[in-house]
């Protein structure tokens, strides 16, 4: 299968033309893996997926993950999660980005082994807001004062799930369930690398974010907590990012161990975003 691949930026993104996700051989299954790794991001556009169709291609990547809440699920399909602002019965129909997205973060770094990538294919977009963007974590590592990474390099930071934990990202005003219900799973805390290597490119990458860190292992607070806020803020520095303005039937294929992402909000009602997302496992980051 030809396809055609452009960058989007000059850090990090790539879009696809000319392919069709479902019909892809395994010589164009392993150039996507290798746009992969190169681009960080890949937009495949056009693409006319149902919530089966997008599980099979997610599979041929890995094996896939399930949410850890069982809230926003798709009824068949239950690797699939619906990422949605409509509201019916007076709560969102999927989950919005209270329960997750409008803080800076990797999928899953509260888990032992976080995801490897992911994949959001746009149904219903917005005429205005619903953006998502991503960070280059290579570019963020290799431009932090050389004193900054010599700190870092062996150090190893807290990741928790229940942001009742978190001052940082906290319960927003928007998030329309329990809160103490939608918490009350027990997750154990994690302790991965503040710089992670990546598993297939052996490049180092900055492996922190707000909406989930919240300690430097063997720390005291007081002295943590600022080398974090200054990491926070040099991560999302604008000459890192890619800012997707969504599309019906973009499918976003992206990087989970090089990347950060946020979902930028902004959608003004009666305007809808309506994605599926599935997760690729991961393994324990080093």
């Amino acid at each position: 299968m030809y396809f055609v691949i452009e960058r989007l930026n000059a850090f990090l993104g790539a879009e696809i033309t000319g392919i069709d996700v479902r019909d892809i051989n395994s010589q164009s299954q392993q150039q996507l893996r290798d746009a992969l790794n190169q681009f960080q991001v890949l937009v495949p556009r056009e693409q006319r997926l149902d919530a089966a169709e997008q599980v099979a291609f997610s599979k041929k990547f890995g094996k896939l993950v399930r949410r850890i809440s069982g809230e926003f699920l798709h009824p068949e399909f239950r690797e699939v999660l619906t990422l949605s602002n409509r509201i019916v019965g007076g709560k969102s129909q999927g989950a919005i980005a209270a329960y997750a997205g409008e803080h800076w973060h990797s999928e899953l770094t509260y888990a032992e082994k976080p995801s490897m990538a992911l994949m959001l294919h746009a149904l219903e977009v917005a005429p205005v807001g619903g953006d998502t963007a991503w960070a280059n974590m290579y570019e963020a590592y290799k431009t932090l004062p050389c004193e900054t990474r010599e700190l870092i390099d062996n150090l190893k930071a807290v990741h928790v799930r229940d942001r009742r934990r978190n001052p940082r990202a906290g319960i927003s005003k928007e998030f329309d369930r329990d809160v103490n219900v939608y918490y009350e799973i027990e997750v154990p805390d994690t302790l991965h690398p503040m710089v992670r290597t990546h598993p297939e490119t052996g490049r180092k990458a900055l492996f922190v974010s707000p909406n989930f860190t919240v300690a430097i292992d063997g720390l005291e607070d007081k002295v943590a907590q600022p080398p974090l806020d200054h990491l926070f803020d040099h991560q999302k520095k604008p000459e890192f990012i890619y800012q997707h303005k969504w599309e019906v039937g973009d499918l976003v294929f992206w990087d989970n161990r090089s990347t950060i992402h946020l979902a930028c909000g902004g959608i003004i009602p009666p305007g809808v975003r309506h994605l599926h997302r599935t997760s690729i496992a991961g393994d324990i980051p080093f």
